[in-house]
Parts: structure tokens; C-alpha cells; sequence
């Protein structure tokens, strides 16, 4: 399975104000919230609202962005995958290498047991194995060493998606340029105006509105959203763990650790339990990411509780620490998630 969970901070890393909390859950499910409105759930001035949404954003480092349906855009083979480096490459080689990757959607640099994590997503299983080995080539004199496990995500899921997404999308879904280039607009700012794009695209707002609706009523677009680049607070986390099981895995430790993610009193708003969770397959069998206020308290928080709910399935793992976003973007924001998602674990 695949875990993304908000560890507490130490305080001051993150005194939320009740207004702060009601802002990023709005912004979470409508990142397209007028703020006339946003105010007035927040009980506080449009210019209230205006300076405290401008101060999140850049405390943060929040982007405003789109939840695409892959499967829609006919994205059906996607990866995460750890990449070990026998001689570390600088980053402006891999900020090139990765630029125009039309299948690299986020790619992030870590100090651990891997270097480089990746999320990757083909049209094609042919497709992707021939990026894999391109991959591969093109980094060969650092010497990498590739672990891919396939993202099955039949029921829900969400990384950020790469500008390179409109061109997959399926004839049959009958999207246009103009429906692509507006599509392209709101993945990179997803509160652009109906005006904006109006004049980006070179028609009237009236259309602008029609065309949105009608890609969220085809299911295309799946929310207007937040995520984060490049965070500078605590210590971002990600770890994948392999175990074997038993009869005791899906009957009561899943149930178990569901309960604990689905928890409604997470004590932070930025982060919910289950931003994204599916199976995958391949050298691993689960994968998450947690914030800590330091590295210790993450490993003790996430990596130490995972293996102690599991002890019995002979758990082992791989973690690395997040330091810097090389392309792409983290799919941090908060949901309810009773309301937002289909759970696979029954």
C-alpha cells in the first residue's frame, strides 16, 4: 500500500490559526475558491483573506494545481522507483536529464538508502520499459542501480502531473488544443482566471466556463488542488517497506493501520492521512512519506511504528530523506478523506 501521513511538528514549526486550517482545507478541495467566499467561510475581510492566502503561499511554498484522472489521459503504467547512484551527479545534470521528460512527472533528490525518487507514468507498458532503459543510459556512467514498483491506483490516488499530460490525452475524450493549452494553464496555476485564460486562448469567459465544466463533468479534471515544491520546514520523510504475509496482515494489522490514518484528530491541516494510498508491486510492497520536526523523530514516527504494527510479516525497509524537488511537485494537501476516497482496505 501506499502511505502519506502528517507527523506533528514541534511547536512553532506550525501554530495554525483556525482561519490558516479553514484556508488550506478549502484550497485543498477548490483551489478555485473566489476569495470573496473564501472570506466569508473564514469569518474575516476579503483583504484579510487576500494577505493571509498570499502568506501561506509563500510560507509553504503552496501551489495551486490540478488532480488529472490518468487514466483518462490513457496514463496506465505508473511507477515509483529509487534510484542509487554510484558516484552522485550534480543537479544541473539531472535538472537537464529530466526537463523535457515527458514520463518523469516528479522527481525529488534524497540522502539515504537512494538518492533520486521518482514518480513516472506511461501511456504504455512498451513505452515506459523503453524510457526505463533510456533512463538507465543516459545516467550510465554514475552507475545507477533502478528499483521500479508499479502504482496499480485502481481506486484512488494522486501524484502531480508534468505539463507534458495533455498530450496523452485519448481521442475518444475529444479534447481540442484550446481545451489542451487551458488544461496545461490551470496545472501550472489553477486559480488563473476565466479572464486570463480567456485572453491566453483567444476566447471569451463564457467559453473558458463551458469548457472547464465540461472536463470536470467528463471526470478529466478530479479537483482544483494545492501541493508544495521545495517546503523549508522539518524533515520530509520517504520509506518503503517489505514484508511477508499472513493471515493476521489484511484481517487486523491493515484494519489497524487504516484506523490509524483515517484518524480525525491529525494534529496538523496540511496534511491528512490518506492524500494518496494503492497497492503496488515490484522489490517493495508499501511506500510513504512523513514530516518530522527532525530525522530521529521521522524514523521513530513512521519507519519504527510501521515495523512494530507489522513485526510478525519479517518487515524490512528502505528510507531516504527528501532535500529538494528536482522537477515536479509533493502532493501534499488536506482532504476529508471519508468523503474524498473508496478505500481498498476492508
Amino acid at each position: 500500500m501506499v502511505f502519506l501521513r502528517f507527523i506533528s511538528m514541534l511547536p512553532g514549526y506550525f501554530n495554525f490559526t483556525n482561519r490558516e486550517k479553514i484556508a488550506i482545507r478549502e484550497l485543498s478541495a477548490n483551489s478555485r475558491i473566489g476569495i470573496t467566499k473564501l472570506a466569508k467561510i473564514m469569518k474575516c475581510s476579503v483583504a484579510t483573506a487576500n494577505r493571509l492566502l498570499a502568506a501561506l503561499t509563500k510560507q509553504f511554498d503552496i501551489r495551486f494545481t490540478l488532480e488529472i484522472d490518468m487514466d483518462s489521459l490513457g496514463l496506465v503504467d505508473r511507477h515509483i522507483i529509487t534510484v542509487k547512484f554510484g558516484k552522485k551527479p550534480d543537479e544541473q545534470f539531472l535538472r537537464g536529464l529530466f526537463r523535457d521528460d515527458i514520463y518523469a512527472q516528479d522527481v525529488y533528490l534524497t540522502e539515504g538508502g537512494y538518492d533520486l525518487l521518482l514518480f513516472a507514468a506511461a501511456d504504455t507498458p512498451i513505452n515506459y520499459i523503453k524510457w526505463e532503459t533510456d533512463l538507465n543510459a543516459s545516467m550510465a556512467e554514475y552507475i545507477p542501480e533502478m528499483r521500479p514498483s508499479e502504482f496499480v491506483f485502481p481506486q484512488l490516488g494522486y501524484i502531480p502531473l508534468n505539463n507534458h499530460f495533455a498530450d496523452f490525452v485519448r481521442k475518444e475524450m475529444k479534447v481540442d488544443g484550446k481545451d489542451r493549452d487551458m488544461l496545461t494553464a490551470l496545472n501550472q496555476n489553477s486559480r488563473t482566471s476565466y479572464r486570463s485564460l480567456g485572453k491566453l486562448l483567444g476566447i471569451n469567459e463564457a467559453t473558458i466556463r463551458y469548457r472547464i465544466f465540461k472536463l470536470v463533468r467528463k471526470g478529466m479534471i478530479r479537483r482544483f488542488t494545492i501541493a508544495v515544491q521545495n517546503p523549508s520546514y522539518g524533515h520530509l520523510l520517504s520509506y518503503f517497506m517489505r514484508y511477508q504475509f499472513n493471515k493476521n496482515t489484511t484481517s487486523v494489522a491493515f484494519p489497524r493501520m487504516r484506523s490509524h490514518y483515517m484518524a480525525e484528530d491529525e494534529p496538523q491541516p496540511l496534511l491528512n492521512g490518506f492524500p494518496m494510498i494503492a497497492p503496488i508491486s515490484g522489490s517493495y510492497r508499501s511506500f510513504g512519506m512523513t514530516f518530522a520536526e527532525d530525522k530521529k523523530a521521522a524514523i521513530r514516527k513512521a519507519v519504527k511504528w510501521h515495523m512494530a504494527l507489522l513485526k510478525k510479516e519479517n518487515v524490512r525497509e528502505k528510507h531516504a530523506f527528501i532535500t529538494k524537488t528536482i522537477k515536479g511537485l509533493l502532493p501534499l494537501r488536506n482532504l476529508n478523506a471519508k468523503d474524498s476516497y473508496r478505500f481498498i482496505w476492508v
